[in-house]
C-alpha cells in the first residue's frame, strides 16, 4: 500500500466532533448520482475524501505499479497552475493537508484544513483533483521514489511487509492481486509519463467515486464538491473482473483450469524468501476466503479472528502462545480480511475495500532458531480453533471487548467518514459501526462455530510465506517433518514444557516439492 501527501502540517489532536454515529449531523446522506456522503459537526476541521473503485488490480499487465504513479501525481506533484514546491509553500501556512494511498481495488485522496481556512485551500485541493501538472520531472522523481521504495525498503529493510506481499504472491498467484500495489522492477521501469496521463482518466473516473465531507462546512461547499467531482473524466470500463478463487473438486483433484490454481488448491503451499542478510524469521500464512463485509458471516467471522489475535492486542490465542508464555516475538495476530494499519495505530486504514478477501496469520520475526516451531504452533491453535471453536464463555469475553472497542476504529471524523465510503463500496445498508455489534448480540456459541468451521477449517489451502536465512534448510525441515525442539533462558512451567514437545513434532504435511526457495532479488522482479 502506498502513500502520498503535500504538506500534512497539522495534528489530529485538533479533530473533534461526536462520536461514532452520534447526533443527528453526524449521520452521513448521500443524494444524486454523485455518491457524496455528508457528515455534518462542530468539529473545527473539514475533512473530504474522495475514493475511486481503483487499484493495482487495474494495472495493465507489464505496467504494474501504474495506478498507484497517476494517484501521486496529484498528490505529490504540481497543479495546473503551480509546481509542486509552490504548491506546498502555499499549503504550508495555512496548515492544510492532501495525502494519498493507493491499495488492489481503491484508492482515496484525502484533504484536511481548519474551517477559517477552507475558502483558501478548497481551490488548491481543486486542483490538485481535477488540473494536475503532470510534469516529466514529477514523474521521473515519483517513479524513482517507487523504484527505491520496492527495491531497497520493502526488499531491502522490511521483513515484514516482505513476508506479507509474499504472502499475497502466493495466495494471488495470477492474480491482480498477487504484486505489490508499488508495482514491480520490471513494470516500474516500463511505464511513461504518457502512460499516466492515459491511465488517469480511467482511475479517476466519475463513474468509480465515492466522496464525503466532514466537519463544520458552509452549506455551499457540498454542492460545490459535487459539481467539481461532475468534472472528472466520465465514460470509463468497469474495473476488471477477477479470477474465481473457488476450489472445485476438479481442482482438489489435480485437474484445475491452470497452474496456479493447481498449486493454490491441491494442498498446502510454502514460499520461502531467501535473504542471507535476515537477522531474523518473518511469516506470514493465509488463505482466500469468500467472506466480505456484505456478507452474512462477517461479524461472527471478525469475532473468532479476534479471539484468534486482534492487532496489536494482547489477550489474543496466538499472542498469549507465542509472546506470553515462550517469549517468540514481539506480537502475533489474525485478521479476517486484508488488513492495512494505519501508520503505526492498532487499526486498519479505511478506504481499502477489496472485492476478494484472504484470512491471514502475521507471525512478527522470531529467531530463525525457532522458524519451524513458530510455523507449527501458528498451524495448530488455528486448526485447534477450526476444530474446537469458542465456548460460551469465550464468545462473551470476546464479544464484550469487541462491542467496547470497535468504536476506537471511528475515534476521528477522518476515520468515520472514510468507514462510510466503505460502507458505500460494499452497499451495506447500515453502518459498519451499528451492524457489527447488532450482530454480535444476537451470536451465539452454535452459530459462532459453524461459521468457523465453514471458514477455517482445513488445511487443504493454506499458503505460508517465510522470509529468512538459510532457506533451503528451514525447506528441508518443514517438508522432513523432523522435530523442532525450542529452548529458554529461563526455566518454563512444566505444562508449557510439556506442550512443548507436542508443538515440536506436529505434523505439517508439506512435502518439498510444495516448498518454494526465492531469492530475495527475484522477488517482484
Amino acid at each position: 500500500m502506498k502513500h502520498g501527501h503535500i504538506a500534512l502540517a497539522f495534528t489530529l489532536a485538533l479533530v473533534s466532533g461526536a462520536a461514532c454515529g452520534s447526533g443527528p449531523d453526524a449521520r452521513p446522506t448521500t443524494r444524486d448520482a454523485i455518491h457524496l456522503v455528508e457528515m455534518r459537526s462542530e468539529s473545527p476541521i473539514v475533512t473530504i475524501r474522495v475514493a475511486f473503485r481503483a487499484g493495482s488490480a487495474d494495472d495493465p499487465p507489464g505496467k504494474e505499479g501504474l495506478t498507484s504513479l497517476v494517484f501521486d501525481m496529484h498528490a505529490d506533484a504540481g497543479t495546473r497552475r503551480f509546481t509542486y514546491t509552490e504548491l506546498v509553500q502555499r499549503l504550508f501556512p495555512m496548515a492544510g493537508g492532501i495525502e494519498t494511498y493507493s491499495d488492489r481495488d481503491e484508492s482515496v485522496i484525502v484533504a484536511r484544513v481548519h474551517r477559517d481556512k477552507l475558502d483558501e485551500f478548497y481551490p488548491l485541493f481543486r486542483e490538485v483533483l481535477l488540473e494536475p501538472r503532470m510534469d516529466e520531472a514529477d514523474f521521473t522523481r515519483l517513479r524513482q521514489r517507487a523504484q527505491t521504495a520496492l527495491t531497497l525498503e520493502l526488499r531491502g529493510n522490511d521483513d515484514e511487509e516482505l513476508g506479507k506481499e509474499a504472502l499475497a504472491s502466493l495466495v494471488y498467484e495470477g492474480h491482480p492481486y498477487g504484486r505489490p500495489v508499488i508495482g514491480t522492477e520490471r513494470g516500474l521501469t516500463a511505464i511513461t509519463l504518457d502512460d499516466v496521463r492515459t491511465h488517469r482518466s480511467i482511475a479517476l473516473c466519475r463513474e468509480r467515486v465515492l466522496a464525503g465531507i466532514a466537519g463544520s462546512y458552509p452549506d455551499a461547499m457540498a454542492e460545490r464538491l459535487r459539481r467539481d467531482l461532475r468534472a472528472l473524466p466520465s465514460g470509463c470500463p468497469e474495473p476488471r473482473a477477477l479470477p474465481d478463487l473457488t476450489c472445485s473438486d476438479d481442482c482438489a483433484d489435480g485437474r484445475c483450469a491452470d497452474a496456479a490454481a493447481a498449486r493454490r488448491c491441491s494442498g498446502p503451499t510454502v514460499l520461502i524468501v531467501d535473504k542471507p542478510e535476515a537477522e531474523s524469521t518473518a511469516i506470514s500464512m493465509g488463505f482466500p476466503i469468500e467472506v466480505n463485509r456484505d456478507h452474512a458471516d462477517y461479524a461472527p467471522l471478525f469475532l473468532a479472528t479476534s479471539y484468534l489475535g486482534q492487532h496489536r492486542q494482547f489477550a489474543g490465542v496466538l499472542f498469549r502462545s507465542m509472546r506470553a508464555l515462550r517469549g517468540l516475538n514481539y506480537g502475533d495476530y489474525a485478521y479476517s480480511e486484508a488488513f492495512v494499519q494505519d501508520g503505526w495505530s492498532r487499526f486498519p486504514l479505511p478506504n481499502t475495500s477489496r472485492r476478494q478477501q484472504m484470512f491471514s496469520i502475521w507471525i512478527r520475526p522470531v529467531p530463525t532458531e525457532n522458524a519451524h516451531f513458530s510455523v507449527r504452533i501458528a498451524m495448530r491453535e488455528l486448526e485447534r480453533l477450526a476444530t474446537d471453536g469458542m465456548t460460551a464463555a469465550q464468545l462473551e469475553t470476546q464479544r464484550t471487548f469487541l462491542t467496547r472497542y470497535l468504536p476506537l476504529y471511528g475515534q476521528t471524523e477522518s476515520r468515520r467518514l472514510g468507514y462510510a465510503l466503505d460502507d458505500a463500496f460494499y452497499s451495506t445498508s447500515d453502518s459498519y459501526f451499528t451492524r457489527l455489534p447488532a450482530s454480535w448480540r444476537e451470536l451465539d456459541a452454535d452459530r459462532l462455530n459453524r461459521v468457523v468451521r465453514a471458514h477455517l477449517a482445513g488445511r487443504r489451502h493454506i499458503a505460508i510465506a517465510i522470509v529468512t536465512r538459510n532457506a533451503a534448510e528451514l525447506a528441508d525441515a518443514i517438508a522432513s517433518e523432523r522435530e523442532s525442539p525450542i529452548t529458554y533462558a529461563e526455566p518454563k512451567p512444566d505444562e508449557v514444557v510439556a506442550e512443548d514437545r507436542v508443538i515440536q513434532s506436529y505434523r505439517l504435511g508439506i512435502p518439498r516439492e510444495r516448498i518454494r526457495v526465492v531469492p530475495v532479488a527475484e522477488m517482484f522482479r
